[in-house]
């Protein structure tokens, strides 16, 4: 459970605190306030997406604090620990920092680490519904998502998408092979000749850059060559060179150190420019030694040279595509070049693979089909609480037949298997999708096609509260889920979302009071200026700071008693809210 959220310089928050208690969690606010923002610093300090254009504008980094109770994930608390991460009195620290040029620093209980470590965990803390989730649902491939979660199949998915990547592995390698026989021949004699003419050339990271500079060196050599010579010559060879003129300086000055100690500095300064003068005259003369270059050297390179070039520009425009050409051909010729006896081998493991694939999506066809029913009983009982009796969705499961002489190209994500030629992909056989009876006697329709705005709000609530049952995760967020509804639909789903909180706990962002009044606990946030800056604000609301937040809600200033009182009625009395709420339902 969340215990502290503690925001710094994230947008125009410039700095926010909120302790949220268990229940349900309400935080309201008039548009633009910063609602949707707090919800992203979630996200953020979770492992979402944060970039640097979320940094206050003035300040070098944004920081998202959040603190969790462990209690009721004991898993979790071991696995914290397995992965060098102890809880602190069984709770568990977050920290996201985000620099104004967008890096990330993270740490897990004041320790750095990475973003995927992160999501990880955090994973199993918080469950967040966006503002637009809802719309999510419109998506037939949501509905088979919803219903596997339902059937608790991860591990059988998980089985059969091993088996369906081996064996389109296997039926690629198999089509490669079936090209025809000549053009096969061709390819395997193209991809020799080409590793060949690579492999001669022998090409290494970084060799084409030595070799032109060493080309420069060489063919400016002989300038070089008598510029270091002078230059040694001035240093040492001279009668009159500057080292002898170092040496007679530092002798002319010893002389006279007993009468006049404060030569000893200067003494010793002259040593130290000898002895650089010395280093850099073993250096020339060492260089000049070196530079004696042969024109066959210069030959070499520069045909060396050419051979790159020209390999360069036939297969890629730099060393590193050369070495990554002659892989990817390697590769290739390794799936092309197959003996028959390893083509026989490959066929009948393609037919076990196929069996095995086979039998695993029936499997996982037949869970599906098996609690399809309880799900379809659950969701109408759900939408019967959320003011939508009589509704019903039915969860249509089929197969899509392979057309006649289909042929899936390489790396496509499906093939037509078995008897049936039935069309499988890495989530099995089955296409499935909610068809929708919005009231009693009419029609069953496609839910992406009549479902309106509130009742997709509602649908998607009625699922998330199932699921928390399948998956559960002590906090939950909510953005907005009342979208597109009022009324006692509205009264309808606070109290859905006060029952979904019970042991838990919710955050919910909300402009209807018919779902603030629910609340165990109420937050409002509100937008100021001081010197010239506009910051959030938040305030937990309790008394008559939060009666007269409902009536604003209610849509009134305040002022009047009227609403005051309607407000106060919401809030004092929950059982008339309790009697509403099941009228409607």
């Amino acid at each position: 459970m969340l215990q502290e959220l503690r925001i710094e310089n994230f947008g125009i928050i410039e700095e926010l605190r909120i302790r949220p208690g268990r229940g349900l969690n309400v935080i309201t606010g008039e548009t633009g306030a910063g609602k949707t923002l707090l919800l992203t610093a979630i996200e953020a300090v979770l492992g979402g997406k944060a970039g640097g254009g979320l940094v206050r504008n003035g300040a070098a980094r944004a920081c998202v604090h959040a603190l969790f109770d462990l209690s009721r994930l004991p898993d979790l608390r071991h696995d914290l620990q397995a992965r060098g991460f102890p809880p602190r009195d069984g709770a568990l620290e977050l920290r996201r920092e985000i620099s104004a040029d967008g890096r990330s620093r993270v740490a897990i209980n004041g320790q750095n680490t990475s973003l995927s470590v992160l999501r990880n965990f955090s994973s199993r803390l918080v469950e967040i519904h966006g503002q637009h989730e809802h719309q999510r649902i419109l998506d037939p491939e949501t509905h088979l998502e919803s219903l596997d979660l339902f059937a608790a199949v991860a591990d059988l998915r998980d089985q059969v998408a091993e088996r369906f990547q081996r064996y389109s592995l296997l039926r690629n390698r198999l089509r490669s092979n079936a090209l025809e026989a000549g053009e096969r021949q061709q390819r395997i004699e193209f991809l020799k000749f080409a590793i060949g003419e690579i492999d001669e050339l022998d090409p290494r990271a970084g060799q084409f850059d030595e070799l032109q500079n060493e080309r420069a060196l060489i063919q400016n050599s002989g300038k070089l060559f008598r510029d270091l010579c002078q230059a040694y010559e001035d240093l040492r060879e001279r009668d009159a060179s500057a080292i002898d003129l170092l040496v007679r300086v530092e002798s002319a000055l010893s002389a006279h150190l007993a009468i006049l100690p404060e030569l000893q500095e200067r003494v010793a300064v002259a040593a130290e420019a000898r002895y650089n003068l010395e280093a850099i005259a073993d250096f020339l003369r060492a260089m000049r030694e070196r530079l004696q270059f042969s024109p066959e050297r210069l030959e070499d390179i520069e045909e060396r040279l050419a051979h790159y070039q020209r390999l360069q520009k036939k297969y890629g425009g730099s060393t590193s595509a050369l070495l990554e050409t002659r892989d990817r051909y390697l590769r290739e010729l390794a799936a092309i070049e197959i003996s028959a006896e390893d083509l026989a081998l490959m066929k009948a493991e393609l037919g076990v693979v196929e069996s095995e694939l086979l039998e695993l999506c029936e499997e996982l066809s037949l869970r599906r089909r098996s609690v399809a029913p309880a799900l379809e009983e659950q969701l109408a009982q759900e939408l019967g609480l959320l003011g939508m009796p009589g509704a019903r969705i039915v969860i249509s499961i089929r197969r899509e037949v392979a057309s006649a002489g289909e042929s899936p190209g390489e790396g496509e994500s499906q093939s037509a298997l078995g008897r049936g030629r039935f069309v499988v992909c890495e989530k099995g056989l089955d296409r499935v999708e909610f068809l929708l009876s919005a009231n009693a006697g009419e029609n069953l329709h496609p839910l992406r096609k009549v479902a309106s705005g509130g009742e997709l709000s509602r649908i998607t609530l009625a699922l998330k509260t199932i699921f928390f049952a399948h998956r559960p995760t002590p906090s939950v967020v909510f953005d907005e889920v009342d979208a597109g509804v009022g009324g006692e639909i509205a009264h309808a789903i606070g109290q859905r979302l006060r029952m979904l909180a019970e042991g838990g706990q919710a955050l919910v962002v909300t402009h209807l009071h018919q779902i603030a009044s629910v609340a165990s606990h109420h937050y409002r946030l509100w937008k100021s200026e001081n010197a010239g800056r506009t910051q959030s604000q938040m305030l937990r609301l309790e008394g008559e700071e939060r009666i007269r937040e409902m009536a604003r809600m209610l849509g009134s200033d305040g002022a009047s008693q009227t609403v005051l009182a309607h407000a106060r009625e919401l809030l004092q009395q929950p059982h008339l809210r309790q009697a509403r709420a099941g009228r409607s339902a």
